[in-house]
């Protein structure tokens, strides 16, 4: 199939070992780089450049865009087919082609900027020992020395998001899947290491390495995530990977769970976090420290039902504060900075009148993503979107009906539609039921608790009779002990008498028996009758 063994000339490029035939880099089912957003870093490499190097296969609209920037350009690519296309296409401009091996290459004159979008995957012949990234990335070093300008893509391996694509088989039959795996130890595991490779600034890029719609800065990850979750796209959305995103969040960080890196070297300031906005237009973001989305999502994840209220409370006091820098705004565009709220974009569109009908088209958005998503939320009994925007509302004392959010959402689809914009959630339906296994499994928690309540229950009335119980037989004791103790205390004061006072007690008694005695004589009951008969008479005789 190839002949790397008989280099040869054409009139159109140049042949070095390893160019092969038959099939199409450019024309294969693989994707090539394109989109606004790398066409800006693009034009901004090849800006001003004396000699620019394309490395592996482009999307000819981002390579036009290219070489119009550039003095002379190379282009380097390793199949004939790629060659005679990317030829035709140049043959008016100063653009060299050359088809074959990169590692075989060598440039004839200095190089002041490298362009490598597409990676080292498509770069070297598939019939020679395989090369590592790290062999192809040395020999790229060597033809762009420090000086020169870059804009170099590196895949993560181990980002979420590839997992869930489709793997292509190293060993496929199909001449459009060959290319060198990206899985090998020679490729960055990180963001700073495949930005201390080259001595650049490294971007994350959203949702994927392709076609991105973001780039982001490591100090504006956070941000780029909430962005690249909302903006409409064809290719798989981060909201797929939501069972671990959490955890590569909060374990590896917002840039682990790109598709991608982009490092940068030497090029004109390019904005923290770079973009296209609804309409397909290149726009930037403000760099903030943490998006306001992605802090109420995990919040939400976490059935932190304070966490997202206080999240609520700070939104619905800075729209309160300055309605009309939030007018135009939707979730996804709100970053917090210092712990301010603050919008990281400027809009001219005009969303909602006054701040509560903002503020509710803000909590809307908010309830799709937790409902498309399928991410938990502290209320998972509410059914759909609706009531969820009706629950987040009364969170900040908003009181709503579903009617009146689904009048503020159809204004806002209306003004979006007619400003060629679409809404963070165009396209996708929301359940209008909480999801089934959610509500089973809390109806089973309801159930387990409700039995231990019952059991506490149970376990409560049985002490209070316990109690009751031993109250009662103790108040028995005490009544008999009571009763002891005074018997007690009468037998010891009769113990303690002393001998005198069994005196005083005859001697009171002596009158007594000495009357008793008296009156056993014979004639003395008569002649104490006579006495008192006298004694009578003379107190008579007295009163006269």
């Amino acid at each position: 199939m190839n002949d790397t063994d008989t280099p040869a000339k054409t009139a159109a490029y140049s042949v070095v070992p390893g160019d092969m035939y038959d099939w199409s880099d450019l024309t294969g089912t693989r994707p090539l780089p394109r989109g606004p957003v790398l066409t800006r870093f693009a034009v901004a490499t090849a800006s001003g450049a004396s000699h620019l190097l394309v490395v592996g296969p482009h999307d000819l609209d981002l390579l036009d865009a290219a070489v119009d920037a550039a003095a002379t350009t190379t282009v380097v690519v390793r199949t004939h087919a790629d060659a005679d296309l990317v030829s035709e296409r140049y043959a008016a401009r100063s653009v060299d082609v050359v088809c074959g091996d990169l590692r075989a290459w060598t440039p004839d004159r200095p190089v002041d900027a490298v362009l490598a979008l597409d990676g080292l995957g498509r770069v070297a012949t598939i019939d020679a020992d395989p090369a590592d990234w790290q062999a192809i990335a040395e020999h790229l070093a060597g033809i762009a020395p420090g000086g020169s300008r870059l804009a170099l893509v590196v895949p993560n391996p181990g980002s979420p998001l590839a997992q869930l694509r489709a793997v292509t088989p190293e060993a496929s039959d199909d001449n459009a899947d060959w290319s060198f795996p990206v899985h090998d130890r020679g490729n960055p595991l990180s963001l700073a290491d495949a930005s201390a490779r080259f001595a650049g600034r490294g971007y994350t890029l959203w949702p994927d390495v392709d076609s991105p719609t973001l780039a982001a800065a490591p100090e504006a990850c956070s941000v780029a995530l909430a962005v690249a979750h909302g903006r409409p796209a064809d290719t798989p959305t981060l909201r797929e990977l939501q069972p671990a995103l959490g955890q590569t969040l909060d374990t590896l960080g917002a840039a682990a769970a790109a598709g991608g890196w982009l490092v940068a070297r030497g090029l004109a300031p390019v904005p923290s976090v770079l973009g296209v906005d609804r309409t397909g237009d290149e726009t930037s973001w403000t760099a903030a420290d943490r998006s306001w989305l992605i802090e109420a999502m995990r919040d939400s994840a976490r059935r932190d039902a304070s966490g997202l209220r206080h999240h609520v409370r700070r939104l619905r006091d800075a729209v309160a504060g300055a309605p009309e820098r939030w007018c135009g705004l939707q979730v996804d565009e709100i970053g917090l900075d210092a712990d301010q709220v603050v919008p990281v974009h400027e809009s001219t569109v005009k969303l909602g009148e006054s701040a509560d009908e903002i503020l509710l088209g803000l909590l809307d958005e908010l309830a799709a993503y937790l409902c498309v998503a399928g991410w938990r939320h502290p209320w998972p009994a509410g059914r759909g979107r609706d009531e969820l925007a009706v629950l987040l509302a009364a969170t900040v004392d908003l009181s709503v009906t579903p009617a009146e959010v689904r009048r503020v959402r159809q204004r806002r689809e209306s003004s979006l539609s007619s400003n060629g914009m679409a809404p963070v959630v165009a396209g996708r339906q929301a359940p209008q039921d909480a999801d089934p296994s959610e509500l089973r499994k809390l109806m089973a928690e309801n159930e387990a608790l409700r039995g231990q309540v019952t059991w506490f229950k149970q376990q409560m009335r049985q002490r209070q009779t316990m109690t009751h119980e031993v109250r009662t037989a103790a108040r028995r004791d005490v009544t008999a002990l009571n009763s002891r103790i005074k018997e007690l205390e009468d037998q010891l004061s009769a113990r303690q008498a002393t001998s005198m006072n069994r005196v005083a007690r005859r001697a009171t008694a002596v009158p007594g028996r000495a009357r008793a005695g008296f009156g056993r004589v014979p004639g003395a009951r008569r002649a104490a009758r006579v006495l008192r008969r006298v004694r009578a008479a003379l107190r008579r005789l007295a009163r006269r």
